[in-house]
């Protein structure tokens, strides 16, 4: 083929295929800022390139699933190799003799070149297995690909192929006619070419020029299905990384603004269309790989629920597409994008109709999906952000929820209880305990949070009576508000009613400000995230442990030692807002381990891939009535190590692990003599219940 044609048609399909590409560019990049503005999504970006090359180029998130983990990277830096190539295919439409400069004809970039050809084949091997053996129709809710679109994942997976080999055939063309400018290293190349040299001069041109022209097609062709495909992921997820939570979107929610007193007609809290979400949200929506490493995780969904947090991104952006010629206006049918000309789009409801209402409020908000997701999908902002609209704007919001939120209000607590039953747990030891009457003793080292949980359920009161009693023990000077403590808020937050949770923040802020308040423990995981990672978003900052990490350094110190159990195996669940949220998973597990005699036994699933128990997100105040509870299906898997002793370091998960160890020996699937009991118990039994010396102790006084 002379070169002027080849060049010619080279040309034309670079030029058809990128007018059709900057068409949906477009398309795309004004859809997304159709959404809310994120200003905070541009602050402290130097941060944010350091984790995004951590993530992005080191894989780091893929790599938490070992094997699809190693073949996404073989396949990722293929694709980057890949590109040199592309270029070099381009060059070579004008000149059948074309290197790059510089490099073009050093030995080590053709042998570089050849290895990822054929890594990229083994990895497009291993993805084919791993979809044959997980396929939904054999496994169906099982399998993570369960929902996803597998057969254009099939499909990208041969178009993968088919640019890899037909580089490939050009550069073995290009070595049997000798004009490869590294033909000794390139392998695979010199392999092709090798079982090309019987052809004559003319054949192997043809071979070279139609193989070129296939390469350009089936590459930029792959470009044009990329950008109208969930692999759209390929270009949106380094800027979805870029542009995320850092380190990840764990820990604290994203706190939105509220002015009562300036509200109008057009305020809206929380997200109630799908327009409500913020341009970081929408892409979030394009991001979307659905490898189901989320739904994989997901305690609501493992459990029967309808929440697959998969679909909560998926079903929106379908939504999202479908509603694109009215948020955009004429030219959106222009670029053929789908929609109704009757408008009844414009009238779905974005929880009812788009998704389900049990699945919005199944979320435990545990993080697990975050957590898996490769892309920096942040999930729970998503159904936290409809929440706040169901419960701000609708008011709409399940009944039992309804009643802790009054309690909230009413009472200060979940339970509605009364705030003089706060003292409750102190009684035999109330000579060691000193409640702050208006500033806290300079003395007084901690100021201790005791929380709801701690103060009105009875396996609460003994967790935090027991760390009370090894504080004393190990002569910390610590104080409690008593009556004067309130709820922190995170039930109402998690639960989507914002405006109660920053009221409750800023009272509880100022008065621990009042009270000259610098360092605080916490015996929950929600009090320890909500006072450390929430507070300071509205002036709240104080240093805050996790009565787990103080219990270490007294070990540690020799001012608490353990002498031995009465239990031998020991199994330890991780709760979600210690683990995942808040990286807190050494200090359990070292002070089980310090205990002589004792055997800890780690769950299936444990640390930051921990199972929930079902009480995150203001579950613990819904009835789950879908599925199997979730409570039960973690203390099933704790059981199966047959211990003699759960414990954890969490009174939700001690109440719920407990509830289910009940239910379990009722069923007469569990031992009769299995405990559930905080770190704390387990720890304080262990050094012994002799009464502390008063003075030895060091209390303050108030």
């Amino acid at each position: 083929m002379p070169t002027t044609l080849r060049a010619l048609l080279g040309l034309t399909i670079i030029a058809i295929t990128l007018g059709l590409a900057t068409t949906r560019i477009k398309f795309l990049v004004e859809l997304a800022l159709r959404g809310r503005r994120a200003p905070e999504r541009f602050k402290n970006m130097l941060t944010r390139f350091n984790a995004h090359n951590v993530k992005v180029l080191g894989q780091k998130k893929l790599l938490q699933w070992s094997v699809p983990g190693v073949l996404h990277a073989l396949t990722f830096y293929g694709f980057l190799v890949i590109q040199i190539t592309l270029i070099e295919s381009v060059g070579e439409l004008f000149s059948r003799d074309f290197a790059l400069p510089v490099i073009g004809d050093h030995e080590w970039l053709g042998f570089l070149q050849d290895t990822f050809f054929a890594l990229v084949t083994i990895a497009l091997v291993g993805f084919m297995g791993i979809r044959l053996a997980t396929s939904p129709r054999k496994l169906e809710r099982k399998s993570r690909f369960y929902g996803s679109h597998t057969g254009a994942a099939y499909f990208i997976l041969f178009m993968i192929f088919n640019v890899v080999w037909t580089v490939a055939l050009v550069r073995g063309a290009r070595s049997a006619l000798g004009t490869l400018p590294y033909a000794d290293w390139a392998y695979v190349s010199k392999g092709i070419g090798y079982m090309l040299n019987e052809l004559s001069v003319e054949a192997l041109h043809w071979i070279e020029d139609g193989a070129l022209l296939a390469h350009l097609g089936v590459v930029l062709s792959f470009l044009i299905i990329v950008l109208n495909s969930k692999h759209l992921h390929i270009f949106t997820s380094p800027i979805n990384v870029l542009f995320g939570r850092q380190p990840i979107a764990l820990g604290a929610l994203q706190p939105i603004e509220i002015d009562m007193e300036n509200m109008t007609e057009d305020t809206v809290f929380g997200v109630g269309k799908v327009e409500d979400f913020s341009w970081k949200q929408i892409l979030d929506t394009y991001t979307c790989t659905e490898c189901g490493r989320c739904q994989s995780a997901c305690p609501a969904w493992n459990t029967g629920k309808p929440l697959n947090p998969k679909f909560i991104i998926t079903d929106t952006r379908d939504h999202l597409f479908e509603k694109a010629p009215f948020l955009l206006g004429k030219e959106a049918w222009d670029a053929g994008i789908a929609g109704d000309a009757e408008g009844h789009v414009m009238t779905k409801s974005l929880v009812g109709d788009v998704h389900d209402p049990d699945a919005i409020w199944s979320c435990t908000t545990c993080g697990a999906c975050v957590y898996e997701c490769p892309v920096d999908i942040e999930h729970v902002d998503h159904i936290l952000d409809m929440r706040r609209y169901q419960v701000m704007m609708e008011s709409s919001f399940p009944q039992e929820a309804g009643l802790m939120l009054r309690n909230l209000e009413s009472s200060g607590n979940p339970w509605g209880a009364s705030n003089a039953q706060r003292l409750d747990w102190t009684k035999g030891i109330e000579e060691h305990i000193v409640v702050v009457n208006g500033r806290i003793p300079a003395d007084a080292e901690y100021l201790y949070w005791v929380g709801c949980a701690g103060s009105f359920d009875d396996r609460g009161q003994k967790s935090v009576r027991a760390f009370a009693e090894l504080m004393v023990r190990a002569g910390v000077s610590f104080a409690i508000l008593g009556p004067q403590e309130s709820c922190t808020g995170d039930p109402a937050r998690r639960i989507g009613n914002e405006y109660l949770f920053q009221e409750i923040a800023k009272a509880n802020i100022e008065m621990l400000k009042t009270k000259g308040v610098r360092k605080i423990v916490a015996s929950c995981p929600h009090c320890f995230n909500t006072l450390a990672k929430e507070y300071p978003q509205f002036g709240g900052t104080f240093e805050v442990v996790h009565h787990t990490e103080l219990l270490t350094r007294l070990i540690d110190e020799g001012r608490i030692r353990p002498a031995g159990s009465t239990a031998k195996n020991v199994a330890y669940h991780d709760p979600c807002y210690l683990a995942r949220h808040n990286d807190v998973i050494e200090q359990p597990r070292r002070i089980v381990q310090s205990i002589p005699g004792v055997v800890a036994q780690e769950a299936h699933r444990c640390k930051r891939k921990t199972f929930c128990c079902g009480a995150g997100g203001a579950r613990m105040w819904m009835e789950e009535t879908i599925g199997t509870r979730v409570n039960l299906e973690r203390t099933e898997e704790m059981l199966e190590g047959d211990p003699d002793v759960v414990t954890t370091a969490c009174p939700y998960c001690t109440i719920m692990l407990d509830d289910g160890v009940k239910e379990l020996q009722q069923q007469g699937k569990a031992r009769e003599d299995v405990k559930v009991l905080d770190v704390s118990q387990l720890l304080l039994e262990s050094a012994g219940r002799r009464a502390p010396d008063r003075d030895a102790a060091r209390q303050p006084t108030a």
